[in-house]
């Protein structure tokens, strides 16, 4: 049984092979003496200039979205303003490279603010002994486009000094709004303002 039904596939194809090469010939037959018209030459002139414009389209659409500038998901804004308030909030005596690790996720107003009293800071960080730690108790969106977001942070901190301990210090807590635009390829901390 399984013989036969091979037969008849391989008869099935046959015949369909056949009647798609009778079309043709009748097709072919029609336009030589007239009966059916052949494609013209204008004709297939607009059918190759439309496969071009749609090339061409496709093409640009391409490159539109390969040039479109990079796309920030709210995750990546609050990874990017927890981590710089975080480095902003831990302070370490010991480290004198700080200030320039704030000032390399920095771009705009705060770069430039921030710049003028870096050395002020690191001196007063080395000279007080100060050590601290801050910490991150909330953070949001509060809005974001294309351009960049602003990113609230909840924080608290203790910071003590040579003569005080981190854990006798006030905890203070903070509330910061965190201006982030995109810059080479990072997020970047354009504005940091505490809010009451």
């Amino acid at each position: 049984m399984g013989f036969r039904s091979d037969d008849r596939l391989r008869q099935w194809r046959r015949a369909r092979s056949e009647l798609r090469s009778a079309r043709d010939d009748l097709a072919e037959a029609e336009a030589s003496a007239g009966l059916r018209s052949r494609m013209s030459r204008r004709t297939r002139w607009i059918l190759a200039t439309v496969a071009v414009l749609a090339l061409a389209a496709a093409g640009a659409g391409i490159w539109y979205a390969a040039a479109a500038p990079q796309r920030y998901s709210d995750e990546d804004y609050l990874k990017a303003a927890t981590a710089e308030v975080e480095l902003l909030l831990d302070v370490d005596a010991n480290d004198p490279a700080r200030a320039k690790r704030i000032l390399a996720g920095a771009t705009g107003s705060f770069h430039d603010a921030f710049a003028q009293s870096a050395d002020a800071y690191s001196s007063y960080v080395k000279d007080a002994g100060a050590h601290g730690q801050g910490r991150i108790d909330a953070a949001a969106v509060q809005s974001s486009s294309a351009d960049g977001a602003e990113v609230m942070v909840a924080a608290s901190v203790q910071v003590g000094d040579r003569d005080t301990e981190q854990d006798a210090a006030p905890l203070q807590n903070l509330r910061l709004v965190v201006s982030l635009v995109p810059e080479d390829g990072d997020l970047k901390v354009d504005g940091l303002v505490m809010v009451p």
